[in-house]
């Protein structure tokens, strides 16, 4: 294993911490704020409860890509949610995120390591990992380029993303809220679509460099569809698939 540039594998898990000062320019992050993050896992239970399901067989289908993964990196983890899932399918499974009010949160229901730190710098070796995932995370990410970067180089085999549509009508109504100030959760978000990461990996890895493959899901209900290869899903499951090392690269 080569030591990566960002620090060793071995860099030290996330505990808690309760006496938090939270910087001036990051209070208008929704997720630094602990009020948010105290009800975001009822999210899942509530409303969000259908869209949940589908989005763990949109992802699923995605993870066949990757047969014999078994370690996994779930990047903007938030409070663990799909951490937990990605060790309840039986994968090594290791969280991080920026927030350390969403990990205060994610260590109270999930044992598993988790650590506090930027997508753009994380702290592990290269290749540590065979898969990276990211869920609904990198609306949150304005460096994406440099996040994918560095996800190439702690993951083996390939990424898994999460993405929330930029071509769907909840992406449309989102925005309109946010212009009317009605949705603090997306009012710092960029919305992309599966073509934009496409072409992102491309001009990053070579158009040689990685097999690509997607899923929507949530689509409007008069569509009909559960999963397809088709316009306007609320929600895309991601699969880059690398197709040689780092060392051939």
């Amino acid at each position: 294993m080569t030591q990566g540039h960002h620090g060793s594998r071995l860099a030290e898990p996330y505990r808690g911490n309760t006496a938090l000062m939270i910087p001036e320019q990051n209070k208008k992050y929704w997720y630094f704020n602990p009020e948010f993050a105290a009800i975001y896992e009822s999210f899942y239970e509530g409303k969000y409860k259908e869209t949940d399901i589908l989005e763990k067989e949109a992802l699923s289908a995605m993870l066949n890509h990757f047969p014999d993964a078994k370690r996994m990196l779930d990047v903007g983890c938030g409070t663990g949610h799909f951490t937990r899932w990605y060790a309840q399918l039986g994968y090594e499974t290791v969280g991080l995120d920026i927030s350390p009010i969403m990990l205060n949160v994610a260590i109270q229901l999930w044992h598993g390591p988790f650590y506090n730190a930027p997508a753009e710098k994380m702290p592990f070796d290269d290749q540590t990992f065979d898969v990276v995932s990211f869920v609904t995370c990198t609306e949150y990410m304005p460096d994406l380029h440099r996040v994918l970067r560095e996800a190439r180089r702690v993951g083996r085999q390939g990424i898994i993303i999460g993405l929330l549509n930029k071509w769907s009508l909840p992406t449309v109504r989102r925005k309109v809220q946010v212009l009317f100030g009605k949705n603090p959760f997306y009012a710092t978000a960029t919305f992309r679509s599966p073509n934009q990461i496409k072409g992102m990996c491309e001009e990053l890895f070579g158009k040689d460099g990685f097999a690509f493959d997607w899923i929507g899901t949530a689509f409007p209900k008069f569509l009909n569809r559960r999963l397809a290869r088709k316009p306007f899903a609320s929600f895309v499951a991601l699969a880059i698939k690398f197709t040689f090392s780092q060392k051939e690269s």
